[in-house]
């Protein structure tokens, strides 16, 4: 397409294949937006149980364990 003196069959053929790249990038953008949730509920499964852990952890008495050195 050069400076306005396009045919109406090429605006039409570059309207059609802007179309197609567009199609294809919502398509993308939709996997992408699916693995960013899917992330985001595994980051706050992790997240949960890192509290559970340290709950966990708090509750349980901080003993030494004496050494034999036989």
């Amino acid at each position: 397409m050069k400076g306005g003196t396009s045919s109406k069959t090429e605006l039409l053929s570059a309207l059609r294949s802007t179309q197609e790249v567009n199609k294809f990038l919502i398509e993308e953008n939709k996997l992408l937006n699916d693995c960013l949730s899917t992330l985001e509920d595994d980051m706050e499964k992790i997240r949960k149980m890192q509290e559970f852990f340290a709950a966990q952890q708090s509750h349980i008495p901080h003993t030494t364990c004496p050494v034999s050195t036989e």
